[in-house]
């Protein structure tokens, strides 16, 4: 549904008081800042939190030295923590309630068993299957493979192959592994995608690589490239497209998924990338990942640039916002669920341009971790009751469970009757128990116009089948009584003619 200027304007101007604090908004008492989503309208609006700032964990909490630019987060299968502690040269690994250090790696065993320590780390990955570590070794061009103890189990270095340029150096920023043992590293440097390397560690080549953004002088540009001489493609501005940030992989379905900052497209903000590198979610043409508009503070625009991406437990799409300090929360399907975050110094705020990844525990996703590299801290958020039953409805409706879903889906509408998430979830309920009728009016209120289609159409079968008597008697008596006035219409021209 397209929407006047001036109504995108106001409702760009209710969350814009998220970040100056002028106008608090928020009905959940213990979140220091505004809370607030999207209804149907895609007008900013005062809603519940679904997630509260518990605390800030920095370094000298956990017992050691103050982080140092810290640029990534991990957790494993046991709920310990690894924070890629970037400038301090070394990797963190806390417990699960982030109250202790239990191991700094700052100093491997190689394969030969000289020792090596890193420069400037800024990826780490923990494989679920083997619980190896993925080490994005950056400032020293290569990318390690090792076991809890620290010993070197692989290095990756740059290919020496035609389909890697051998002109540029290799720079790992982000890695992480499928469960066949494959490895994908974003590097700092290329537009092609990230270098995926096989469990060997043979160089395959590059995958999920973003689109060329489609502007009218990409377009130009490109048909004077195809008609140039080869010579002249020497000196003329080819299109490349922009670079993806960070990535997390679906480890129960094995999908990527992507998240770009920086340009782009709209679909290349998150892409869902299968095996094949095919983005599933390329249908979501002009869908708005983050704020749906450009926002204002301190008297300057920016728009949402997703810097890290985490897949929970529960299949929940976690976005990490560095330009507002946001975390936009979506299920699956790509339905906004909660926003949470600003900038600020408060607890639950971050510096701009700070945020560098986010983390999630919990099967209902009941904590989420941000890094904020500038302040050197983890803020845990925690779930909320209104939080948790939102959850529990979405569970059950990602598990097909539909009827099941409705009661809480209708208690999550007692918590907050703007949600537009719970309206989809209570007319697909009614849906799929046959009440259609009900099924359009919810679809209806959350303006989801191909849900009311699909109920519309089966309560208008419904409706025939239920009353196909009546309408066949009703087509009867309509012909019959057609039928005997044509007669009496011609009986009574025929008499004034006589």
């Amino acid at each position: 549904m397209k929407h006047s200027v001036s109504r995108r304007m106001l409702a760009a101007l209710a969350a814009v008081t998220l970040t100056v604090g002028a106008m608090p908004l928020s009905v959940h008492a213990d979140e220091p800042y505004d809370v607030y989503n999207y209804n149907y309208l895609g007008e900013a609006v005062p809603s519940q939190a679904g997630y509260v700032a518990e605390r800030a964990v920095s370094g000298i909490d956990l017992g050691t030295a103050a982080f140092s630019a810290p640029s990534d987060l991990c957790k494993d299968t046991d709920d310990c923590f690894y924070i890629a502690d970037t400038g301090n040269n070394r990797i963190v690994k806390t417990d699960s309630e982030f109250q202790q250090v239990l191991k700094i790696y700052d100093t491997f065993t190689m394969p030969d068993g000289t020792q090596t320590k890193l420069n400037h780390p800024k990826g780490i990955y923990i494989s679920p299957d083997t619980g190896l570590l993925y080490i994005a070794d950056s400032d020293n061009a290569r990318a390690l493979i090792a076991d809890a103890d620290g010993m070197v189990q692989q290095v990756i270095t740059k290919p020496d192959s035609p389909v890697y340029d051998q002109q540029l150096t290799f720079l790992p920023q982000k890695i992480l592994c499928d469960n066949a043992g494959n490895v994908y590293i974003v590097l700092g440097n290329t537009t092609k995608g990230a270098a995926m390397f096989g469990a060997d560690g043979a160089f395959i080549g590059y995958y999920g690589a973003n689109t060329v953004k489609r502007t009218a002088s990409a377009i130009l540009n490109h048909f004077w490239n195809s008609h140039a001489s080869q010579e002249e493609r020497k000196y003329r501005v080819r299109n490349a497209p922009s670079p993806f940030d960070n990535f997390d992989i679906d480890t129960e379905k094995g999908f990527i998924f992507t998240s770009t900052s920086s340009g782009g497209s709209s679909m290349d903000a998150v892409k869902k990338v299968n095996p094949e590198g095919h983005n599933l979610f390329s249908y979501l043409s002009g869908f708005v990942w983050g704020d749906e508009f450009s926002t204002w503070y301190g008297g300057t625009s920016y728009q949402t640039k997703i810097v890290d991406i985490d897949i929970g437990d529960d299949q929940s799409i976690n976005c990490l916002d560095t330009a507002t300090g946001r975390v936009f929360q979506y299920d699956e399907e790509a339905n906004l669920l909660f926003i949470m975050g600003t900038i600020g110094d408060q607890l639950g705020g971050f510096t701009q341009g700070g945020v560098s990844a986010v983390e999630t525990k919990g099967a209902g996703c009941e904590n989420i971790y941000v890094l904020d590299s500038m302040k050197g801290t983890v803020t845990i958020f925690s779930q909320t009751d209104f939080g948790e039953t939102v959850h529990r409805a979405t569970a059950l409706y990602n598990d097909g469970k539909y009827a099941e879903a409705l009661s809480p889906w209708l208690e999550v509408l007692k918590y907050d009757g703007s949600y537009r998430r719970a309206y989809i979830g209570v007319s697909s309920a009614y849906y799929n128990m046959g009440r259609y009728k009900e099924s359009m009016d919810y679809a209806k209120k959350a303006d989801a116009s191909n849900r009311y289609n699909r109920a519309f159409a089966k309560y208008r079968a419904q409706f025939l089948k239920a009353h196909l008597t009546e309408i066949l008697v009703g087509i009867v008596l309509l012909i019959v009584l057609v039928s005997v006035g044509k007669r009496i219409f011609r009986k009574r021209k025929k008499k004034p003619n006589a």
